[in-house]
C-alpha cells in the first residue's frame, strides 16, 4: 500500500459521472417523506403513510411541481442488501432477504444490479409506495439509494490504492462503504440518535474491521451544518478526513447527500 504522505481535512469535489439514473430527474423516498428532484430545483414535502393511503397530499404536491409520471423512484427509507451477482439466484431472493432484515407480508422485494455488474441489491417497498407509483407514477422505475452511492464511489475509487471509509449520515441513520483501494470490502447502515450513537457504531465499525490510525480515511460524504457534532467527534480521534462535496447546501430532507449528488450531476452534465 502507498504511504499516505497527506494529513487533516481534505476537501473533494465530485467528478462528473456516467451514472445514467443521476440524469433523471428523481423523487428520494426518505424516513420524513418525499424530496423533488430536477435540474432546476428541489422540493420536499413530509408525508407518512396513512396521508399516503387516505388523503390528497401527494396528489397536490405532484400537480404543484408538475411532476411527470415517469419519474424516477430513490428508495432511500431502508437499508438494501448486496449480494454478490455471481451466485445471486433470483429464485432466493426472499431467503437472502430474510436472513438481512424484517419483511412484511405486504412488502414488495426489488433487485439491482450495480453499474459495474457485480453486486445485486435486494431491497423493500412497502405496500403504501406501490400503491403510489401504480397509481401517480405508473411510468416510473425504482432504485435503492445505496446503489446510486456505491456506482458513484466506484468511479470515484478508480485506481485509488487507499483504505477509506465513506460515510452517509442522515437524520436517523447513517450508512459506511468500506473500500480497501478499488475493492469494497464492506456496505452497512446503522441506526442512531445524535452524535454519541453514530461514534459508538463508527467506533464499532474501525475495531471490527481492525482499520488502524493513520492508515484509513474517513470520508463524509457531503459536509453539513447539522451534523457539525458528528464531524467534530470523529475529529477527536482521526486526523484523516475527507469530506466529498465541501460546498454542500443545508437541505431540510433526511438524505440531504442524494439531492447534492442530482445536484452536482446536472451542472457538470
Amino acid at each position: 500500500m502507498l504511504a499516505l504522505t497527506v494529513t487533516g481535512l481534505q476537501f473533494l469535489m465530485l467528478p462528473k459521472t456516467e451514472i445514467n439514473s443521476l440524469k433523471k430527474p428523481s423523487i428520494i423516498i426518505g424516513e420524513d417523506g418525499f424530496t423533488y428532484c430536477n435540474l432546476k430545483t428541489y422540493s420536499f414535502i413530509k408525508i407518512d403513510d396513512v396521508e399516503l393511503s387516505k388523503g390528497n397530499s401527494f396528489k397536490n404536491w405532484i400537480n404543484k411541481n408538475s411532476i411527470d409520471n415517469s419519474t424516477q423512484l430513490i428508495v432511500a427509507n431502508n437499508p438494501g442488501l448486496f449480494f454478490p451477482k455471481a451466485i445471486f439466484d433470483q429464485k432466493l431472493i426472499n431467503e437472502y432477504y430474510e436472513k438481512f432484515d424484517e419483511i412484511d407480508e405486504s412488502d414488495t422485494l426489488k433487485t439491482d444490479v450495480s453499474a459495474n455488474y457485480i453486486n445485486s441489491i435486494i431491497y423493500k417497498v412497502s405496500s403504501s409506495i406501490q400503491s403510489l407509483k401504480e397509481v401517480y407514477l405508473i411510468n416510473s422505475s425504482l432504485i435503492h439509494y445505496q446503489t446510486l452511492i456505491y456506482d458513484y464511489l466506484v468511479l470515484k475509487n478508480k485506481n485509488n490504492s487507499e483504505k477509506k471509509l465513506y460515510v452517509n449520515i442522515q437524520n436517523d441513520a447513517f450508512d459506511v462503504f468500506l473500500f480497501f483501494g478499488e475493492q469494497l470490502q464492506l456496505v452497512n447502515r446503522f441506526p442512531i440518535k445524535g452524535p454519541e450513537s453514530f461514534l459508538y457504531f463508527l467506533y464499532f465499525i474501525i475495531e471490527k474491521n481492525e482499520l488502524k490510525e493513520n492508515e484509513f480515511f474517513i470520508c463524509f460524504l457531503g459536509n453539513y451544518l447539522f451534523y457539525e457534532e458528528y464531524y467534530k467527534g470523529a475529529m477527536l480521534f482521526h486526523d484523516k478526513i475527507e469530506f466529498v462535496l465541501a460546498n454542500s447546501e443545508n437541505h431540510t430532507s433526511s438524505t440531504p447527500f442524494l439531492i447534492d449528488l442530482h445536484a452536482n450531476y446536472f451542472r457538470n452534465s
